[in-house]
């Protein structure tokens, strides 16, 4: 009998080593993808700055006269220039 051929209790005993082996893997701790795909759901809550009342208290600065036209006009074109090409 050669090397190559296996017989039926031999292929039996490697197939419960195979099963040993496959149980004793799942139960050890992944890797960082699986920790990743493990864990629930990303959420993301986008809104809408237009009402928040960080920007109703700067509107009322404005309108105030405590901030200056032309500052608020120089500080939206350089946010403009900076996180508009960066969102594209």
């Amino acid at each position: 009998m050669s090397d190559a051929v296996v017989n039926g209790g031999e292929l039996d005993r490697l197939v419960r080593t195979l099963d040993a082996v496959l149980t004793d893997t799942s139960e050890t701790p992944g890797d960082a993808i699986d920790r990743v795909l493990a864990a629930p759901g990303r959420t993301t809550a986008v809104r809408s700055l237009a009402d928040a009342p960080e920007i109703e208290a700067f509107r009322q600065e404005l309108l105030d006269g405590l901030i200056r036209a032309d500052t608020i006009n120089r500080l939206l074109r350089l946010i403009n220039d900076v996180v508009i090409p960066l969102l594209r």
